[in-house]
């Protein structure tokens, strides 16, 4: 007997969302292997960052043995700097005559070990999808997308090199479809024989080291119940991780909060006006990062994130200040 249409209908929508269902699945246990494969491989690269115009080479050597993890970074282009990481504690080496930065941010911004780590972190905020198969730095990858749930953060494409699980190449998309920042590796060997000699220093000159688990000084995770502002609205999966009180450079009181979904974050500046010149009103935009400043009960408030423009002027616009 001929199966009647209207379950034909039934039966090939049931089979769609399974397909659609196994395949989110296959994408999630592709972000889990390539997040654990940072705490096992080794590998000898270099890879490229641009953003816009702007285009910065490094050269990664990182190794995984019994003793934790050992990482050096060189910039192969613009401000010539070095990196080395054994385990959680980080040294920055700058040319001599050239004074090391206090920004303690790594070269690449932690692709690829710690980005992936980020990614799967906030995971559950994004839609995940496979896409085609390809060639990135010689090696079989597969793409993989992360479309966010929303509108308020941007989106990734990834490619993942397909045997041992590294990631390769990291778009980061914009909420038009516009690629915004690209991580890539040109080359790379992975698992390879890395000596100790390869992560050594090669450079000579000023240092400055730091532990990556110690607190920013300006870090506090908890609001004081004195504070008298209100943020009414976050994306879903933001949660306060920062928070400061203290004082401008021309003295004024200044509030800072820190929010993120482990991969994004937004910054909220709320600073008692001493005057009205040289502060943002309304949205600004450098590169992937947004800005949107207002005026609040006689305070310049400002909110600053790697998030679309319609995320920080919707925080911004649901800022109060309770005079109560």
């Amino acid at each position: 007997m001929p199966m009647p249409m209207s379950m034909k209908v039934v039966l090939s929508f049931c089979l769609l969302l399974l397909g659609i269902s196994a395949q989110a699945d296959e994408a999630a246990l592709l972000l889990e292997r390539s997040s654990l494969a940072t705490k096992q491989l080794s590998y000898n690269g270099v890879f490229a960052v641009q953003k816009a115009e702007d285009l910065q080479s490094v050269r990664i050597i990182h190794r995984v043995d019994e003793q934790g993890v050992v990482e050096r970074l060189a910039s192969l282009s613009g401000v010539e700097r070095e990196f080395i990481r054994t385990n959680d504690r980080v040294t920055c080496i700058y040319p001599e005559g050239q004074r090391p930065q206090v920004n303690r941010q790594p070269l690449g911004r932690g692709f690829p070990s710690d980005l992936i780590v980020r990614m799967k972190s906030a995971s559950e905020y994004y839609n995940l999808t496979l896409g085609q198969q390809g060639r990135v730095a010689a090696y079989q990858a597969q793409e993989l997308f992360m479309q966010p749930i929303d509108q308020y953060r941007y989106g990734y494409r990834l490619w993942i090199e397909k045997e041992n699980a590294l990631l390769l190449q990291a778009d980061l998309i914009s909420e038009y479809g516009k690629v915004l920042e690209k991580f890539a590796f040109s080359s790379v060997v992975i698992n390879g024989e890395i000596t100790d000699q390869l992560l050594q220093p090669q450079m000579v000159g000023n240092e400055m080291t730091w532990n990556r688990k110690d607190a920013e000084p300006m870090i506090d995770n908890a609001i004081p119940n004195a504070s008298k502002w209100q943020i009414t609205w976050l994306p879903k999966g933001f949660n306060l991780t920062g928070y400061q009180h203290r004082f401008a450079r021309n003295g004024a009181p200044l509030e800072q909060r820190i929010y993120s979904d482990g991969l994004s974050s937004v910054s909220v500046f709320m600073e008692k006006m001493r005057a009205r010149h040289g502060h943002l009103h309304g949205g600004s935009q450098m590169g992937t990062v947004n800005a949107f400043g207002t005026i609040i009960n006689s305070y310049f408030v400002t909110v600053v994130g790697e998030v679309p423009a319609q995320t920080v002027e919707k925080i911004g616009t649901a800022i109060q200040y309770d005079e109560d």
